[in-house]
């Protein structure tokens, strides 16, 4: 016969214990779940919740209109920011890496192609455009550019003549004999057919109707040093001036060219050299806007 024991739970003295556990768990799960209506967190998020909503559908709205309505301010920005970032090769004249400062003539140097897109000539001849502080007019704003052409036919067919000075052909309004004929005093300038300057060209005619020819690196000192003196009377009695006096490309290369001449020469850079102190004065031009200054 079963024990009556046998139907109740398994250490019944500890029944009691055990069903208010679970009374006490299931309570504080509900109020886990459910926070009473009463509590201060509840109150204060019911307050605020109307307020978070329509300031992140403001946020949002405003944001669509942005993005969807063209701003005129924005996008003068953004091409004043694009204009900004132009590189300088843009506005600034090319020249031939090969050629400056090289401290002799090379085919390279010599040749000053007659004809062909982008010769070196081209290059040579490129003005500073707007000068280097963007200044819009310059020597050459109210001038009239009367060109050679492309080949010696069309220089000739043109009225032009080959300057030995210049190494190019010129317009006879540019023509100037007098500085031609100092540098020729020099008695450097006559061209070789060859590198090792074994044949000579026999004239100025001959030189002037070949592709390139070879002279010596005192030539092409004496030719940056003459053209520098030429310049500056054009520019002071405002002369009629050629696209190559005119160009920063062969200012730019005459410099560099005559620094690196230097470098063959170091024995005399610990020479002395006296320099004086002087005071300078500025010939300030009418009507014209020092941009920079």
């Amino acid at each position: 016969m079963a024990n009556d024991n046998d139907d109740q739970p398994f250490l019944p003295k500890y029944r009691d214990r055990d069903d208010e556990a679970n009374r006490t768990n299931s309570e504080d799960s509900s109020r886990l779940q459910f926070p009473s209506e009463k509590s201060p967190s509840r109150r204060r998020w019911n307050c605020l919740s109307p307020y978070i909503s329509h300031t992140l559908v403001f946020i949002l709205t405003s944001l669509l209109w942005i993005f969807l309505i063209p701003n005129p301010r924005l996008a003068r920005a953004a091409q004043q920011c694009s204009a900004s970032q132009t590189p300088p090769s843009a506005s600034m004249p090319t020249s031939t890496p090969t050629m400056v400062g090289m401290p002799k003539h090379s085919p390279v140097m010599a040749t000053h192609n007659h004809g062909g897109a982008h010769s070196l000539a081209d290059q040579l001849a490129a003005p500073l455009p707007g000068g280097s502080r963007g200044v819009a007019h310059n020597i050459t704003s109210d001038a009239t550019l009367i060109k050679c052409g492309r080949s010696t036919e069309e220089a000739k067919a043109n009225g032009c003549h080959y300057d030995i000075l210049l190494n190019h052909w010129v317009p006879e309004q540019c023509r100037d004999q007098e500085w031609v004929d100092e540098y020729k005093e020099d008695e450097t300038w006559t061209g070789f057919a060859d590198e090792a300057r074994t044949e000579r060209i026999q004239g100025i005619d001959a030189m002037s109707n070949r592709d390139h020819y070879f002279t010596s690196t005192r030539d092409h000192v004496n030719h940056c040093v003459q053209l520098w003196k030429k310049q500056f009377l054009m520019l002071y009695e405002e002369r009629n001036i050629d696209t190559i006096s005119a160009s920063w490309g062969h200012t730019e290369h005459c410099s560099q060219f005559l620094l690196d001449v230097t470098d063959k020469f170091q024995d005399f850079y610990d020479e002395p050299i006296l320099v004086q102190v002087g005071w300078a004065g500025c010939y300030v031009r009418d009507n014209h806007t020092h941009a920079g200054m």
